[in-house]
């Protein structure tokens, strides 16, 4: 193999860094090609260049060198998207380590520029937008579906007599009986068979707001609920 062949280009998100050796960093990115493992050598030192091209949720441009039998190497990096605010504010870093992290959960080396592009969308409204928590629910049903986990908001996946259910979900403000939620089977139950299956372990109750929630965080683009007043999380 020629030294020239040897090298590849990534565009790459940092998605989380440890230390290895005396000065190295061995750095975990996202790419439309997948998630990769890359060493950074000599990157803890006081005067790395590439440093602060790798720091946490960076949207970077890579130059790495093939290894065989370890990790390839960085040899330059550019940042192309910093996310200062992500790195100053406490509240944005710390969802921005969660969205991150589910990306790792999920998602191991297979390509899927999808999720690279939902990631970035992600940490880029979660530097800017005001409603964080809207930002991570609507991330997280994306997210699901990306990673064939689908959970079934709109149909009831109940069981009535060993048969489906399958009623129409059409939740309204003016519901007085709530919905269910079935951890289990992965999706929603109507109000007869959330009533009906109560018992079981892996059924919560959910109401009606909640359940058109699910819905809309599944189906509709993140701008047509930015309006919308979404319930905040109550401790």
């Amino acid at each position: 193999m020629s030294p020239r062949s040897r090298l590849y280009t990534l565009d790459a998100i940092v998605l989380t860094r440890r230390d290895h050796g005396e000065a190295d960093r061995v750095v975990t990115c996202l790419t439309p090609q997948g998630r990769v493992d890359l060493l950074a050598k000599g990157v803890r030192k006081v005067r790395s260049r590439k440093a602060g091209h790798l720091e946490l949720f960076v949207r970077t441009r890579l130059l790495v060198a093939r290894v065989e039998g370890s990790w390839d190497i960085v040899t330059q990096a550019e940042a192309m998207t910093l996310h200062p605010g992500l790195q100053d504010d406490f509240e944005r870093g710390t969802y921005a380590r969660y969205v991150s992290e589910l990306v790792i959960r999920f998602f191991e080396a297979e390509a899927e520029p999808r999720v690279f592009n939902l990631l970035d969308w992600a940490l880029s409204t979660l530097e800017t937008d005001e409603n964080l928590e809207l930002v991570v629910r609507w991330y997280e049903q994306q997210l699901l579906v990306l990673a064939g986990f689908r959970p079934e908001w709109h149909l009831c996946v109940g069981e009535v007599e060993n048969t489906q259910c399958g009623q129409i979900l059409k939740p309204r403000p003016s519901d007085r009986e709530p919905y269910g939620l079935d951890l289990e089977r992965g999706g929603a139950l109507c109000h007869e068979c959330a009533t009906a299956m109560a018992r079981e372990s892996s059924v919560r109750f959910l109401s009606p707001s909640g359940l058109s929630w699910l819905q809309a965080l599944q189906r509709r683009p993140y701008d047509e609920l930015r309006s919308l007043p979404f319930p905040q999380r109550t401790a």
